[in-house]
This record gives C-alpha cells, structure tokens and sequence, in this order.
C-alpha cells in the first residue's frame, strides 16, 4: 500500500507537460503514429511509467531503451534526465530503494549538466526527499525536503509540491513533536485545497488523523479520515479509499463500536477484491484479527491472522512477518495453546532479527558511504591547500616555531595568573557567602527571641498590673476575702511570669545554638500539669485534660511546652465572648502515631486566620506578638504536624500528629 502511494508521488513528478494522451491505450496509439521527436520521448516516458504500474518490466525496459537512444540523437538534456528518472523508478518499484536512489543523484547531475530548468530541478529534490524517507534516512530527508521547500518559494515554481511538508510532518511526528508536525501537514492540506487537488487533499487528511491517532484522540482522527475518504471517493482513488477505511475502522475499534469498525473493514476488503490488490489485504486482514480477538472471538481472529500472514510470506516483508507471528503468539496463549504460542514466538523473533540486520546493512552502508565521500573531500582540499602554501610554509616555518613557542608561554603565564585570581576569588567569596549566613541567622534568632518576650511576657504582665491596680485605685471594692484571693493569684501569676521567663530563657539559648532542639522523653501528664498551673487564673474558662493511656513524647519539652501555651492563650481570648466556654485537651495513640488536640467552643474562624501556621511567608509583628508563626516554626522543629478544623459558631480544634 505504502510503495503504490509513493508511486503516486512520483507520477508527478515523472509525467509530462506536454499535450499527451494519458491512458495506456491511447499513448500506445500515439507512439504508434507520431514521429521519433523530442515529445515522443515524453510520451515513452508516461508509457513507462503506466507500464511501471502494470508490474511490466520488459515494456518498461524497451521504452527506457528507445528513450535513451532518441535523447542522444536529438542530443536531449530532458530526455537524458528522463531516462535516469525513470530507471529509479523502476527500481524503487522493484523495492530496490538504494539503486533508486543512485539512479535519481545521477539525474540530478544531469539538470546541472544540461542546465535544465528549475520545474525540473524541483521535480529531482522531491524525488530524492521520498527515497530518503523510504530508506529511514531522516536525516537527509529532512534536509531535501528544506531544500526543496526554500526552492520552489523562492523561484514561486507552480504547482508547489507538497510532498517536502508531508515528510517534514512525518519526521517530526516520528520525534513526537507533534504541534510542529501538524503545522507541516496543515501547509500541505491548504496547498492541495488551493490546486483542488482531491487525491492531495485525501492524502492530508489522512496524515493529519494518523497524528491524533498518535495522540490517542480516535474521535479527532476519525473526522479527519472520513473527511479524506469523502476527498479520495471524488478523485476515484480506490486504493487510499482502503487505506482510509481501515484506519477509520481501527478508531472505532478503540472506541469499541465493534459493528461501524467491521463495518468499515469489509467496505475496504471489497475494494481490494474489485482491483485484485493483495499488499492492502495484509494490513487489513490483521486489523480485522485484532477486531475480533478484542471481542474474544478467538476462532475468527485466528482465522485473519492467518490470511494476513500468508500473504506477508508471499510477498517476503520481514517487519510484517514479526508483527503477525507475534499477534497469532498471544492469540494462542490467550486461549491456552502455550505449545503453539511459543512456536509462533519463536517464529517472530526470528523475523525480528532479520529485520534488525537488513536495518542494521542499510545504515552500515550508508554511514561508510558518507564518511568515503567526506574522506575524499577532504583529501582534494588538503591537497589544494598544499600545494597553494608550500613554498610559504617553508620560508616561514622557523619564525612560526618561535611565536608558537612564545604564545604558548605567555598562554601558560597568563593561565596561571587567572587560576590563582579565579581561586583567591572563590575563598573570598566562600568567607562572604559563610558570613551572610551566620548573619542572616543571627537576624532570624533575634526577631523570634523579641517576638517571644512580646507574646509570652505581655499577657501575665498585664494581669499583675491589673490587680495590682485595682488594689490601689478601688480598695473599698473589695472584702477581706477578695482581697486575700487577689494576693494569692497576684504572687500566683507573679510565679507563672516567673516560670515563662525560665523558658523563654531557656528556647532563647536553643535559637542561638542553631534552633537545634533537644530530644528526650516526655510525659504528656507534665505538660498538661504545667499548662493547667500556668492558666489557673482563668477562672471562667473550664478547661479539662485526658490523658487516660499515660502517654510520652520523644520531644524536645520546652518547645512542645511553649505551642501548648500558645495554642491554649489563643482558645482563651476565642472564648472572650462565649457562654459556658470550655476547652478541652485530649492525648491519644493510633496506627503508631501519637496525637495531641486543644478544641473549644468558640466562634470559629476562617482559614485565612491560621494561614501563618503554614505559609512561610508570613511575617512576625512586634505589636500583634509572635502567635501562630511560633507554634508554626516550634513545631517544625520538632517534626510536629499541626491541623486546623474551626466551623463558624462551633468552635475550633487544633490536632497536633507526632511520628
């Protein structure tokens, strides 16, 4: 299929210009009545290639025989290029891509020679880029496709082939640059629909759904095979009808609408049947054996397979031959026939290895084939360059000597000195980038240290100032009682101040050691003891402690202390304007995980309200006092996860987890 669409191609690029009968019959008339001129070269040329179609080779060699010998009676340079042209296109159809290939260099070399013109020119690149590209040579038939394109845009050569943008798609759809590639075969498309082309437009259509079929998108690449279909219907172009419907019976394969796909096969088998075509049939058979072996309709895959791969043994296609033995090996291991499964395997990677090596001798040859040419090229310019400078050289040979050695010496003076500066440069730097740090750390220590002293001295300071005012200011308001409560709770608060100065002290010391924090066991029961001492004053909050599995901590305690506190003062001031307003800490252990909660029964509050507990980015104040940036900082430290769940008008709950 793939070879009868290149052929297609290279019609184009073979056929004539001239007013010349196409069909078979009418060009046998013309030969038979014109006179041996220069158009009845042309007109053998169009036989040939008709004849070239038909699989008649001995017409076709009489006619490249007749063509040759008139060409040089008229001493005809298009007639010379003919005969070469269609000498590869013999050959390509005859599968032998590297003699083509020789063969259409060699007519290149003829428009140069004969200075023919540039439609022709255009007409030889087209034909190198194709036999590049069926060779696997990528490379350079990216490269001819480039020069051809910059050519016929150049010299605004009508019509413009759009055969060098296909390629180039190809390639880059190969390399699954995609969007590029699909850029390429739009351009060809929009060439074809301006010539109204329906067999170029066909031929688009179908590059461009095979691209979305790469894409996994079988509903895109339906529309576009359809669209090319309608394209190929208008043009008769039977043989890409096949092609087409059986690409457009594997998408809905995939989108497994089972009847339209079989639907779609047995339209492109009778069109395969009417022109008596067998290389279509192969692919075909095989895509109707995956539609039924995804069906698990076992006994009419194998049935496919088995017909395909008679016909890939006939026509001796190694690559296929791998890929259908390998389709009937996982048949027969689906349906547990492992002996047969394992024949066809072994089977397949034979055909496997045969095509690795007819791969692996194409690119030997075409890898010694470019380094002999460059060799050569490289000789007759060193031989040139030689023979130009050769008595300058050896006037000269002395004194380069000498500068050679003086520049490098001053090469190697001046080498040194940029190393021991680049050097020195980089301790310095070093030193610099070392002070920064200690710098920027220093910084850090400080404002989490005033931070601290602002968060967890403010609070019991004030209580002391406001009993102690109102002692001084309202002493008639209280009663001997009262007044004894007062003291208690003022020495009491007094205490606690106290006590958080020890551990502010104490973290403080921990940030100037490198915020490193201390580890050892802890109880929970401490913590909750110390936490309830330090909040007594409290008296209108209720706040309860569980602890029922006697739970220790691996922690460092003066941080863990220091988020308890914080997160209680916080459910504190939540609770200002709460009736009954209670908070409760719970401990507990689960799935080898340790946990911790404070919940109350507040208002609540949103998550922009906790963001400081985990964006980085927010920044301590010195009037609004350290808060949720030091639980956030303390518990990383510790490795402490903290989660919040707060619900408007029913409270909030902070679960510290612990590894």
């Amino acid at each position: 299929m793939r070879n009868r669409l290149v052929l297609f191609c290279l019609f184009f690029l073979t056929y004539s210009f001239a007013q010349i009968p196409e069909s078979i019959d009418s060009l046998t008339v013309f030969l038979k009545t014109q006179p041996r001129d220069t158009t009845y070269v042309l007109a053998l040329n169009d036989y040939a290639f008709l004849k070239v179609q038909e699989g008649e080779y001995d017409a076709v060699a009489k006619a490249i025989n007749q063509m040759e010998t008139l060409s040089k009676k008229w001493h005809y340079g298009t007639g010379f290029y003919k005969v070469m042209n269609m000498r590869g296109v013999v050959e390509y159809s005859k599968q032998n891509s590297q003699k083509a290939m020789d063969y259409f260099l060699q007519g290149n070399d003829i428009i140069k020679q004969y200075k023919l013109p540039k439609k022709t020119y255009q007409n030889s690149l087209n034909n190198i880029g194709i036999i590049y590209e069926q060779m696997g040579d990528r490379e350079n038939a990216t490269l001819y496709s480039m020069r051809l394109i910059e050519f016929q845009e150049k010299h605004q050569l009508e019509p413009l082939k759009t055969n060098p943008y296909d390629q180039i798609g190809k390639n880059l759809k190969f390399s699954k640059k995609y969007e590029e590639a699909l850029v390429y075969f739009r351009k060809a498309l929009s060439i074809e629909t301006r010539y109204k082309n329906y067999t170029g437009m066909a031929i688009g259509e179908n590059n461009i759904g095979n691209l979305y079929d790469d894409l996994k998108k079988p509903q895109e690449a339906i529309k576009h095979f359809e669209t090319g279909l309608r394209y190929a219907e208008k043009a008769n172009y039977q043989l890409l009808q096949t092609d087409l419907l059986i690409n457009i019976g594997r998408m809905y394969q995939q989108l497994k609408r089972y009847e339209k796909a079989e639907d779609c096969f047995e339209k492109s088998e009778r069109i395969c049947m009417q022109l008596e075509v067998t290389k279509p049939l192969k692919t075909l058979y095989q895509s109707m054996g995956d539609l039924y072996f995804s069906q698990k309709q076992y006994a009419k895959a194998e049935q496919y397979y088995l017909k395909s791969l008679a016909i890939a043994k006939s026509i001796d296609d190694p690559q296929y031959l791998y890929s259908i033995n390998q389709a009937l090996a996982d048949l027969k291991a689906q349906t547990g026939n492992y002996k047969v499964a394992f024949d066809y395997k072994v089977q397949a990677e034979i055909y496997k290895d045969s095509t690795f090596k007819i791969e692996t001798a194409q690119n030997t040859e075409n890898l010694l084939r470019k380094y002999e040419t460059k060799k050569k090229e490289q000789e007759i310019v060193t031989l040139s360059a030689q023979n130009t400078v050769k008595n300058l050289q050896i006037e000269n040979a002395n004194k380069q000597k000498w500068y050679f050695m003086f520049g490098i010496l001053a090469l190697g003076i001046i080498g040194s000195l940029l190393f021991y500066q680049s050097r020195n440069r980089k301790k310095v730097n070093d030193k610099l980038q070392l002070l920064n740090n200690e710098l920027d750390q220093a910084n850090k220590v400080k404002t989490r240290f005033f931070s601290i002293l602002n968060h967890d001295l403010r609070s019991p300071v004030s209580n002391l100032i406001h009993f102690l005012h109102l002692q001084k200011e309202s002493p008639e308001l209280l009663d001997a009682e009262s007044k004894k409560r007062l003291e208690n709770k003022t020495i009491l608060g007094a205490e606690n101040l106290l006590t958080s100065m020890g551990d502010i002290l104490l973290w403080s010391k921990g940030q100037m050691e490198n915020f490193a924090p201390k580890m050892k066991k802890v109880a929970v029961s401490s913590l909750f003891e110390d936490t309830s001492k330090h909040f007594s004053s409290e008296e209108k909050v209720k706040i309860t402690f569980e602890n029922p599995q006697h739970i220790e901590l691996n922690t460092d305690e003066n941080y863990l202390k220091t988020i308890v506190r914080n997160l209680t003062g916080n459910a504190i001031k939540a609770l200002d304007k709460t009736e009954y307003p209670t908070i409760q800490w719970k401990a507990w252990q689960e799935n080898n995980q340790t946990f911790l909660s404070i919940t109350d029964n507040g208002s609540g509050g949103t998550q922009e309200q906790f963001k400081a507990l985990y964006d980085d980015s927010e920044v301590v104040g010195i009037q609004t006092g350290l808060g949720l940036h030091l639980i956030r900082d303390l518990a990383k430290a510790i490795d402490c996860i903290i989660e919040v769940d707060s619900k408007p008008k029913q409270g909030t709950s902070f679960t510290l987890k612990f590894p």
